[in-house]
């Protein structure tokens, strides 16, 4: 009888015993796991204290509140991903811009490098016509090639004698340089614009820098980030001071900006704002504009944060408030603003109209303010008189009209800047008219086909009223 009794006690023994070493392993695994994060946090700490831009920000309530929740994360998380996700969502809402998390696989020095050779795309620049007005989209100030193209495109703005001229600046948050060139070849004259304030300031002073305190410094000039995060933290102050480019641009300038125009875009739009011809259209902007630098981690991470802030001369500090507009606006009709005052429309008349147009759109399911039919029937939007724009008619239903000739036709249907493109899925065959097509949605995408036998008067019907499926019906007037 006691050896039965001792059966099951030895058994359950050895039960409790190996469930004991199948687990302890998986424990010992994740807290190692926590306490590296834990280091990362710690490392994080370390580094704002030593290279943020100003000490006494590290010391208020907002902050130390925040610190502690990035501190209490590295409990929770199971992953890195995990990790960086919480922390770079708990930051959005910090209380300060430009404080970033990333895995990253090059190190500082190596994405300084990188960043300082980056060329980005076609996408980043867009030079469209309407008549005699340039309409000139930047969707990023990062880039050599953006640089680039900006130059390029005031070229082509001078050769064809552009009266008026559109930037925008609605989807750009920012970047490098490529702003230099976009307010160069606008201004008559050299603009002191602002100041980058780095720590070596706020350790010695606490009153605000005027343009007084950098009237004897050389601005600085050049287009490296590395040399210029090296630079600014090397100095209290640095000069800001732009200089007119050949060829220049003397007719009206409209500038458009978004709630997402924000950082180099918000240093731009306020040193374009210099010029009397230049009228600002839109929202507020993000009131994000710092300049942050890449710092190394433990276990693979990688963090930015902000080592100087910019005070403009023409309306102090922008971080938290952004560069307010002349004319506010919506930003979905800030185009068809623009272009109502060029076509000389009083302002009164012409924000009548747009308000008819915002309510109208206000259930629209595109966050952009156009899109358009974009192929070989307009030279892929280069003969912008015969491009066609979609008008919006309610319930998700994009429409637009358009005489084709006797031929074959490939096209896609896209905003100005190409953010996003509606094309063929793989393998799809030419559209019939008369027939609901599924396109898709995305960069890139295969051209869409279709065929005609003779001149026709065409309506294409974009529907996007159900999410993740676009369809195209295409038919005869």
């Amino acid at each position: 009888m006691k050896q039965l009794k001792m059966k099951p006690l030895a058994f359950l023994f050895i039960v409790i015993l190996l469930y004991s070493c199948n687990f302890q392993p998986t424990n010992n695994r994740s807290n190692l796991f926590n306490q590296e994060l834990i280091a990362v946090s710690d490392s994080i700490s370390q580094l704002m204290s030593r290279y943020h831009y100003n000490p006494k920000e590290l010391i208020t309530d907002e902050y130390l509140v925040l610190e502690k929740k990035v501190k209490a994360l590295t409990i929770t998380a199971k992953t890195n991903e995990e990790f960086v996700n919480g922390f770079n969502q708990l930051w959005k809402d910090g209380p300060f811009s430009h404080v970033t998390l990333n895995l990253s696989e090059r190190n500082a020095n190596e994405m300084a490098e990188f960043l300082d050779t980056l060329r980005v795309g076609d996408q980043s620049v867009s030079l469209q016509w309407i008549e005699k007005t340039a309409v000139l989209t930047v969707t990023t100030m990062m880039g050599m090639d953006t640089k680039e193209r900006v130059f390029e495109a005031y070229r082509e703005i001078a050769s064809k004698e552009a009266k008026s001229l559109i930037i925008d600046l609605r989807n750009n948050n920012g970047g490098t340089f490529a702003g230099i060139p976009l307010v160069g070849h606008v201004l008559t004259d050299s603009i002191d614009v602002g100041i980058f304030v780095s720590r070596k300031w706020w350790e010695n002073n606490t009153r605000e820098p005027k343009l007084e305190d950098v009237q004897d410094l050389t601005p600085w000039k050049g287009w490296s980030l590395r040399t210029f995060w090296n630079d600014i933290q090397a100095e209290p102050l640095t000069r800001v001071k732009f200089y007119p480019m050949k060829p220049h641009f003397d007719g009206s300038v409209y500038v458009l900006t978004s709630k997402k125009s924000a950082s180099a875009t918000e240093f731009t739009i306020d040193a374009l704002a210099h010029e009397k011809k230049v009228t600002i259209i839109g929202q507020t902007t993000a009131g994000e504009m710092l300049s942050q630098k890449m710092y190394d981690l433990p276990h693979g991470f990688q963090l930015s944060l902000p080592i100087a802030e910019y005070y403009s001369t023409r309306m102090g500090r922008i971080e938290g408030k952004g560069v307010k507009p002349d004319i506010t606006i919506d930003q979905s009709v800030a185009m068809d603003l623009a272009l109502s005052l060029i076509n000389g429309v009083k302002l009164e008349d012409a924000l009548s109209e747009v308000q008819l147009k915002i309510g109208k759109n206000s259930d629209q399911t595109l966050e952009v303010d156009a899109i358009y039919l974009f192929g070989n029937m307009n030279n892929w939007g280069k003969k912008w008189n015969i491009t066609p724009r979609f008008e919006y008619k309610g319930k998700g239903v994009y429409e637009t009209r358009a005489t084709l000739k006797k031929g074959s036709y490939e096209f896609k249907i896209a905003p100005m800047d190409w953010g996003f493109d509606f094309g063929a899925n793989p393998n799809q065959a030419k559209i019939i008219l008369g027939q609901k097509t599924s396109i898709v949605r995305a960069t890139g995408s295969d051209n869409l086909k279709i065929e005609l036998a003779e001149e026709t008067e065409l309506t294409f019907s974009l529907d996007v009223s159900v999410e993740n499926s676009a369809t195209l019906y295409i038919v005869k007037n």
